[in-house]
């Protein structure tokens, strides 16, 4: 059940004047359903697992209590928080107090701006750093030198720093993993798995997320401690998106994606490919149509992928070609629309995806291009998330009753290259396989969303459950 808040304000948490100036500068007016219930939990020094769709302040809800945690600042009733926390202090050389686990160098970046700018006014000054693969190493083991009061970090590139001796974890009192659903999945479970074994034993932990899987499961059970479950639905009152899947001819996409970019007033469209490759081309025939587009993708230098999302935020580019790299916890304001041009490969992947637009109270649109072959698929996602969406088609891009025959893809030619040269080109760019590879890993089909609301009162154990099936068939065709 939604929370009423109407009558809650921030200062409600006993916040300090500096940290309440700076959420006021932020333009946070009254505290979100997922702000209410996790800021007190995590004050109290409780362990929290929470669920809220993206856009519902996910990130606020726990930078403020960690900011005034670590300040020492509030006079909020805690549990031994002055014992776990001083603070006179900082974090020693090479040292970190809190650690924030996330699965893209993009949402790395955007939470230690987050944590950078609620902490702007706060004497001594805190310490926050965000390190990641696909840079050199170099000057990230420099920084840390010095210590960081929070490191927001991507699993491989810090297990690179841990094997390098350049961070200890014997100060470390908080860990959050952040889309904890996407870390718990393919090479990224056993990073997490090994970061485990790092930590001191007494901490406190956070998990946010937008879904449930089962995968979540063991790590839950392994880690926390008599968890606040927080289970949050803020999409349903306070943010409308209407989704819509079109359906087309496979070789009509491309012309399909123009018509609707050109046939409608969006400021700005974020559109989802599921390849590096596929976001090139893409990017190559709109420019032939006279439509400008950027790719973002992870074979894009880290300064490009920083200098897409800048513009794309400020909207110097109208239409950013991206893979799942930019569907986590990438925070754009008022993105009218969101389209599918490729479906992602996990139902869950689909809620993320969506989840760009309709932010903040705000309406969006979140469009599905789909051919033939696709149909299958999308009846899975449109199942395990309960859509219920009818396909519709467009004058002049009807699909056939039978399915063109796909083009047959020639692979990438590679460059012979001897495992010594690849060893020493990826030593000449401070990368290590890990930085590479797992920021980018490739998505794998995941277990369903949680539709079953669960109470404060439920286990641990019981968090994930099965959602039904709709056995609604909504395909004319087949």
């Amino acid at each position: 059940m939604k929370t009423d808040h109407s009558k809650a304000n921030f200062s409600s948490f006993s916040f300090s004047q500096v940290i309440l100036s700076a959420i006021d500068k932020a333009g946070f007016t009254t505290p979100t359903d997922i702000q209410s219930e996790a800021i007190p939990a995590i004050l109290e020094g409780r362990d929290v697992l929470a669920r809220a769709e993206t856009g519902s302040g996910k990130t606020a809800a726990f930078v403020l209590p960690l900011i005034s945690q670590l300040t020492n600042l509030s006079i909020y009733g805690n549990k031994d928080t002055h014992s776990r926390y001083d603070g006179t202090l900082r974090a020693s050389s090479n040292c970190i107090q809190v650690l924030v686990l996330v699965p893209t160098r993009e949402l790395a970046i955007q939470v230690r701006e987050v944590f950078e700018q609620i902490a702007e006014k706060v004497t001594p000054p805190l310490r926050c750093l965000s390190v990641y693969g696909g840079v050199k190493i170099n000057p990230q083991m420099k920084a840390l030198r010095g210590g960081a009061d929070v490191l927001v970090s991507t699993p491989g590139r810090l297990l690179d720093l841990s094997d390098q001796n350049a961070i200890k974890f014997n100060q470390t009192k908080t860990l959050i993993i952040d889309e904890v659903d996407r870390l718990m999945k393919g090479d990224f479970q056993e990073e997490i798995d090994r970061i485990m074994k790092l930590l001191p034993n007494r901490r406190q932990n956070l998990m946010f997320t937008a879904t449930f899987p089962d995968s979540i499961r063991r790590l839950v059970r392994e880690v926390m401690n008599k968890p606040a479950i927080i289970n949050v639905d803020e999409r349903g009152a306070d943010v409308l998106i209407n989704q819509r899947v079109i359906t087309v001819n496979h070789d009509k996409k491309n012309d399909l994606l123009a018509h609707l970019l050109n046939e409608n007033d969006w400021k700005q469209v974020l559109v989802f490919c599921s390849a590096k490759r596929t976001c090139n081309n893409v990017v190559g025939k709109l420019e032939k149509r006279d439509i400008s587009a950027t790719a973002m993708h992870g074979d894009k230098e880290q300064s490009a992928r920083a200098a897409a999302l800048r513009d794309f935020k400020t909207g110097k580019i109208r239409i950013l070609i991206a893979t799942d790299v930019a569907a986590r916890g990438i925070d754009i304001e008022q993105l009218p629309c969101v389209i599918n041009y490729d479906l992602p490969r996990s139902p869950n992947d689909y809620t993320h995806r969506i989840g760009r637009t309709g932010r903040a109270g705000e309406t969006g649109t979140a469009i599905s291009l789909i051919s033939h072959h696709e149909y299958q698929h999308f009846e899975v996602i449109d199942k395990r998330n309960d859509l219920q969406l009818k396909p519709e088609q467009v004058t002049g891009f009807e699909t056939d009753d039978e399915a063109p025959s796909l083009p047959e893809r020639s692979k990438p030619k590679k460059k012979a290259r001897s495992k010594n040269k690849k060893k020493r080109l990826r030593e000449k760019q401070g990368v290590s396989d890990l930085a590479v590879t797992h920021d980018e890993a490739e998505l794998t089909p995941s277990e369903p969303t949680v539709n079953k609301p669960m109470t404060k009162d439920s286990s641990a154990e019981s968090v994930v459950e099965k959602s039904p099936m709709v056995n609604t068939h909504i395909w004319g065709k087949k």
